[in-house]
């Protein structure tokens, strides 16, 4: 078969890269052709200079005139200048790894005119059904376009636990279609079936498809950081306006005498030892998977510490309506303790017992996309 998958790949961001590129591989384990469609929304266009982000008045004026972008946009952009490695890194990446479609799309109309041609659409993991994020407003990330072609949803994920007001109808319109339908957190399976949609299965994130020792193997190709010296903390502070997550992981680090080491998006975090701001997907699990603990408020460094049995506290993102898809995700493991948490717990980090429960997940989670695709 021919299968083509739909997610947030093109968005310079660790944990949606490596999902994206972990669904394509599973799907090709199991023998099929796997392409990802490489569909990029305004809002995604992060490394785009002279493309301004659609906000207010700023966006409206360039529109009206156009000159006004080579002025504006390097302005506004101005932090990308200094990641600019980062962006390379993400691109060799893709390069090598990521099977993505010769067309981009910029829009549901371009998709719609000139569908992908595949036996199969799958809408993958991460926010895409994230109704208050452009993400979940689109009708591309439900497949609403082809003919003729069966539509599965894996791990997608609603990340919150209410729908945006006045999205409930255009949700429930939109997944109604899918011939099979899998979220990423029971939340998400709750919202679904209260706006009248059965047989929704709650699986894992396409990460935990792949085994520890393949994303070991590819950790292991990564550069390394000669200023890295001796146990480290790996900090990803997405966002950086949260204090509790800053309290905590000084007070954890000067506690054990780790440094910080922290991979940044754009703006370097002024607690940590040391900031590095051309971390590739692959410096991201390398860093991850070689620090004594993992303190993030990413669901993805979440996921991966799980993965490399890290030690690890997860804090929410300051602002943002997403926390269900780690709090649901934790819970069933019984590792809902280390999310915000208030001080260091002691010995509650049981990987005999997680680990029990995550091999179950992954097995359900397997045969419901096998069965899915075939």
């Amino acid at each position: 078969m021919k299968i083509a998958t739909i997610t947030c790949q093109h968005v310079y961001n660790y944990g949606a890269t490596l999902q994206a590129y972990a669904l394509q591989s599973y799907l090709e384990s199991l023998g099929h052709e796997a392409e990802i469609i490489d569909y990029r929304l305004p809002t995604h266009m992060r490394y785009e200079i002279f493309t301004p982000y659609p906000q207010g008045r700023i966006y409206e004026a360039v529109k009206k005139i156009p000159l006004l972008r080579y002025v504006v946009c390097p302005y506004r952009n101005r932090m990308m200048w200094l990641t600019w490695g980062r962006k390379k890194a993400f691109d060799a990446f893709d390069a090598r790894y990521l099977h993505l479609s010769s067309r981009i799309y910029r829009s549901i109309e371009e998709l719609r005119q000139d569908p992908p041609r595949a036996d199969i659409y799958v809408a993958g993991s991460d926010q895409i059904w994230n109704t208050f994020s452009e993400n979940g407003r689109s009708p591309a990330y439900y497949l609403d376009f082809g003919q003729n072609v069966k539509r599965v949803a894996y791990a997608a994920s609603l990340a919150t636990p209410e729908i945006a007001p006045g999205w409930e109808h255009f949700v429930r319109g939109e997944v109604s279609k899918f011939d099979a339908v899998s979220v990423r957190e029971k939340t998400g399976v709750e919202l679904l079936q209260r706006l009248g949609i059965g047989d929704v299965r709650q699986v894992l994130d396409p990460v935990f498809l792949l085994p520890r020792e393949k994303w070991q193997r590819m950790a292991d190709m990564a550069k390394r950081y000669n200023k890295i010296k001796g146990p480290y903390v790996f900090l990803y502070d997405f966002l950086g306006n949260d204090n509790e997550i800053r309290r905590f992981a000084k007070s954890f680090s000067e506690s054990n005498g780790y440094k910080i080491v922290s991979v940044n998006d754009f703006a370097r975090r002024d607690y940590a030892d040391i900031n590095i701001n051309d971390a590739g997907p692959l410096e991201f699990l390398s860093l991850l998977s070689g620090a004594q603990c993992v303190i993030s408020n990413s669901f993805h460094a979440t996921a991966f510490s799980v993965i490399f049995q890290k030690d690890f506290y997860t804090f929410g993102l300051v602002g943002h309506h997403n926390s269900s898809r780690m709090t649901d995700f934790l819970s069933g493991l019984g590792l809902g303790g280390r999310y915000n948490p208030q001080s260091m717990p002691g010995s509650d980090l049981d990987y005999v017992k997680a680990s029990g429960l995550l091999e179950e997940q992954i097995d359900e989670s397997k045969a419901f996309l096998k069965s899915a695709v075939q």
